[in-house]
């Protein structure tokens, strides 16, 4: 059993699985009592780690636990350094719902949005797992299409005219930026400060043409009005980056791995395409992607079953854990699509879940149906516990995926 008093010996958080498995301290935080377990992060601060979907469920819909607070400079944190761009006016999103732009976002990442997109996306997952057959066998899926499909959606709907010979660079700055554990000397934090700046800058020397160029995409559609500054275009530019292209990118990546394991889904899939939105269901819940927690601060003092939550405390909700809880999931570390189950909480839950999730969804989708449909059929090249993941990373995130036919 988990030590969940506040005075003992806090957990290091994340626990190290950088890898598809989840760690069995999860499993431990889910049996304590209270159901939550203490945790120390990678800045030293002292957090709730809740990995029951209940709970988790609970926490994330209350509004007396607050993200916003939890983006306070000062605030207690899962990661090393504060993620804020040196100028700018610090929460681009509040900035926009002061300025009254909120409601573009919306409609921009809406479903009848999002649907105008669909066709073009699905032709390019084929183009893409057509390109990487004509290379020859072995080839790495990762890098021929979980890196180049999201960022073509993100080109073509969030940011603009972005360049595949862009793609290297921005990817090693969020490399950095996203590297958290276990612990970070002080050269390595200068340059996770450095790779943020670094971001920042380029976009906003890129801010100009990005607006100027053609399409309809949604940095052109913020700068529009003429409200906001070039340094808030530039961060909302790092966020959709970040949390559009590296978040997509890093889940395709576990998703594939997830399909290729289980062939027998992919077959079914090819035999009747209307398995597609299941599987691709099934997946968002299936299939782990972030090492560390949702975060959220306490407003006040709270009790959840139990638990006491401090005001000020900072709490985590690991989504994967909650996904894999056998109270909400029967035998939950199966993939099983079409299963009869509560919804996932792959994109959260309440006030704050995830704006881009039906942007997402259209990105899984069309990677399940080109994968399924594909001739000739890919399988993985290596046994997948071969498979190499990237450590201390904030997403699991395999090296490559090689794949043969």
């Amino acid at each position: 059993m988990i030590e969940t008093d506040a005075s003992a010996d806090a957990l290091p958080f994340p626990f190290g699985d950088w890898g598809f498995e989840l760690a069995p301290e999860y499993a431990g935080a889910r049996a304590a009592r209270p159901p939550a377990c203490r945790v120390t992060t990678v800045s030293g601060d002292r957090a709730w780690l809740v990995t029951r979907y209940d709970l988790g469920r609970r926490i994330l819909g209350d509004p007396r636990v607050s993200l916003a607070a939890a983006l306070e400079p000062g605030a207690p944190r899962q990661e090393p350094l504060p993620l804020r761009a040196s100028e700018g006016t610090g929460d681009v999103m509040a900035t926009l719902r002061e300025a009254g732009l909120h409601k573009v976002v919306a409609d921009a990442l809406g479903p009848k949005a999002v649907r105008r997109h669909q066709e073009w996306t699905v032709g390019q997952a084929r183009r893409l797992l057509d390109e990487l057959v004509r290379g020859g066998a072995p080839a790495d899926l990762r890098a021929g299409l979980a890196l180049r499909l999201p960022f073509a959606v993100t080109g073509r709907i969030l940011l603009g005219d972005l360049r595949e010979d862009e793609l290297p660079r921005l990817n090693a700055w969020a490399d950095t930026i996203l590297t958290w554990g276990p612990k970070h000397t002080r050269h390595e934090l200068a340059d996770l400060s450095a790779a943020q700046e670094d971001i920042y800058r380029y976009f906003l020397s890129r801010v100009p043409d990005l607006v100027a160029a053609p399409g309809d995409h949604l940095v052109r559609k913020i700068a529009a009005p003429g409200v906001l500054a070039q340094p808030d275009l530039a961060v909302f530019a790092v966020l959709m980056y970040i949390a559009g292209y590296r978040t997509s990118s890093s889940f395709l990546s576990g998703a594939l791995v997830t399909l290729l394991r289980h062939p027998d889904v992919l077959r079914a899939v090819r035999d009747d395409p209307a398995l597609v939105p299941a599987t691709t269901e099934e997946l968002l819940r299936y299939t782990p992607m972030a090492t560390g927690g949702a975060k959220r601060v306490a407003l006040e003092d709270i009790d959840l079953d139990g638990l006491t939550i401090r005001a000020g405390e900072l709490v985590l909700v690991s989504l994967e854990a909650a996904n894999h809880d056998p109270a909400a999931f029967d035998d939950p570390d199966a993939f099983t699509p079409g299963r009869d189950s509560p919804g996932q909480l792959g994109f959260g839950h309440g006030g704050h879940f995830c704006p881009g999730n039906r942007l997402a969804r259209m990105q899984i989708e069309a990677t399940v149906a080109a994968l399924a449909g594909h001739s000739p059929e890919l399988r993985l090249a290596v046994p997948a516990h071969d498979l190499r993941w990237t450590e201390g990373a904030a997403f699991r995130i395999p090296r490559a995926i090689p794949v043969t036919w």
